[in-house]
């Protein structure tokens, strides 16, 4: 009872980050829900029938010196889901360049904003209080670093403040040049008290502030007010990882501290405060997921191959304390990933369904699919890690394996999971023994991106260029 109650007045914290009014309400506020990442919607539907599809859109996008055309929503694209007036409407990101604001029974497309190049992550909504509703609903979002930006000299505009209401660009910051390949922004914010952070695929971790009022113009355009700035990498990490030290995920809180999942195979707990960095823990890896929180206050880590001796899996560890246990997967090459996870892990502990609290999904770059009770451990058994020191690892209930591979995060709603692949969608019912059982599957889309779902629908953007509503 202690621990539930203390949970319930941590979520209430965090949910009071995106206080609105009753006119607008943010179901689904930013990427996986809120800062704790582990809510993913509110009711799953038993079957994937298609209801309505939308193009989203075509853009073009440099990879090196490559001009690429994508189309659609690609990783992490969740669309987030918001309460306005008795209607539903979806933000949703897209690969064309563009952030829409979408009706969701429909898909009518409300309104929809250039920001210069392609969005791969998922806004984050903010109510900065006070102003005008144009300006006190903002959408804080990421893209890429601009289409005709110089990687060595021009400013890179990829993080943009856009309001929910008109869709017009309020402010836009400047991600600098560093050691780190990338300009771009694919995590998605996180409020902790009036303060804003996200890491930046620079490498810096960044607290600034959302609202427009306190914007000041650089480079000819307003730019949000910057508290301070961490450096999400050690220079003895160039030696390995070289420029390859891009920060990917998305922060999760707890005890009002963000914790960072880094390129550089590092997590860090950062303070938004008069402090800096304090502690870390150096797993290895290319750290690409967002880290859920689950019900005993642990961070399940998802641990992708490169950079590391070993094998890429999931790890289970206690917010500034030790590693709970680690479960491996194959070092399986798939495109330019070889081994381990790319996405997310998930966990159940938000939704009453009649099974187990206690449970985690996720899905390798393989495509296997596996379930485990997260609080228990295999007996006797320990497994090496990612730099060869053993662990233990957890109770595996249940693994399928999907047709293709998938960097995609699964979604775990009550005793349902919908996991998208390279080449399709599967949706399972876990029952109270812990055995999946597919209940519908959608082939031929790539669903890279991570779907949400709302009132017995599935949202889900494919690199097929369109947004599907699937459900019952």
């Amino acid at each position: 009872m202690k621990f539930a109650s203390s949970l319930s007045i941590a979520a209430t914290l965090l949910w009071s980050c995106f206080s609105v009014d009753a006119q607008v309400q943010p179901l689904v506020g930013t990427y996986l829900g809120d800062g704790q990442r582990n809510y993913y919607g509110n009711a799953a539907p038993s079957r994937l029938r298609v209801h309505w599809k939308k193009h989203l859109g075509t853009g073009t996008t440099m990879v090196g010196q490559v001009v690429r055309k994508w189309s659609g929503s690609g990783w992490t694209g969740q669309p987030l889901v918001i309460r306005e007036g008795g209607e539903t409407y979806l933000i949703v990101g897209s690969l064309g360049h563009s952030i829409k604001k979408m009706r969701a029974r429909d898909g009518h497309v409300i309104w929809s904003t250039d920001v210069g190049d392609a969005i791969k992550g998922t806004p984050t909504f903010v109510d900065v209080g006070g102003g005008d509703a144009e300006s006190r609903y903002i959408l804080i979002t990421g893209s890429r670093m601009g289409r005709h930006c110089d990687f060595a000299k021009d400013p890179a505009f990829a993080l943009h403040g856009v309001s929910y209401t008109s869709g017009k660009v309020l402010w836009k910051h400047n991600v600098v040049r560093t050691h780190s390949n990338s300009r771009d922004v694919d995590a998605s914010a996180v409020m902790i008290g009036s303060k804003a952070c996200v890491p930046l695929e620079n490498g810096n971790f960044t607290v600034f502030s959302p609202n427009p009022s306190k914007a000041k113009v650089k480079h000819g355009f307003p730019a949000p007010k910057i508290y301070k700035q961490l450096r999400l990498y050690k220079s003895s990490d160039l030696a390995l990882y070289r420029s390859e030290l891009s920060c990917e995920s998305s922060p999760t809180v707890y005890r009002g501290k963000a914790y960072v999942a880094a390129g550089c195979g590092r997590v860090y707990a950062c303070s938004t405060g008069w402090g800096g960095i304090g502690w870390t823990l150096d797993t290895g890896g290319d750290l690409n997921g967002t880290m859920p929180l689950t019900n005993d206050n642990h961070l399940l880590l998802g641990v992708e191959r490169q950079f590391i001796p070993g094998k890429g899996g999931v790890m289970k560890f206690q917010p500034g304390g030790k590693v709970k246990w680690y479960f491996p997967l194959p070092n399986v090459r798939f495109f330019e990933w070889s081994g381990g996870v790319v996405g997310s892990p998930a966990v159940n502990h938000r939704y009453n369904s009649g099974i187990s609290k206690d449970l985690a999904c996720f899905v390798g770059v393989d495509g296997m699919l596996t379930l485990v009770n997260h609080r228990q451990l295999q007996p006797g058994v320990t497994v090496a890690g990612p730099r060869g020191k053993r662990f233990p690892t957890p109770l595996v209930l249940d693994q399928v394996q999907l047709p293709k591979g998938s960097i995609s995060t699964p979604l775990f709603v009550g005793n349902r999971i919908v996991v998208g692949y390279d080449n399709g969608m599967d949706l399972y019912q876990v029952s109270a023994a812990g055995k999946l059982q597919r209940l519908d599957r959608l082939s031929g889309p790539m669903f890279d991106a991570t779907p949400v779902v709302w009132n017995g629908r599935i949202y889900a953007g494919s690199k097929n260029g369109y947004l599907y509503c699937l459900g019952n």
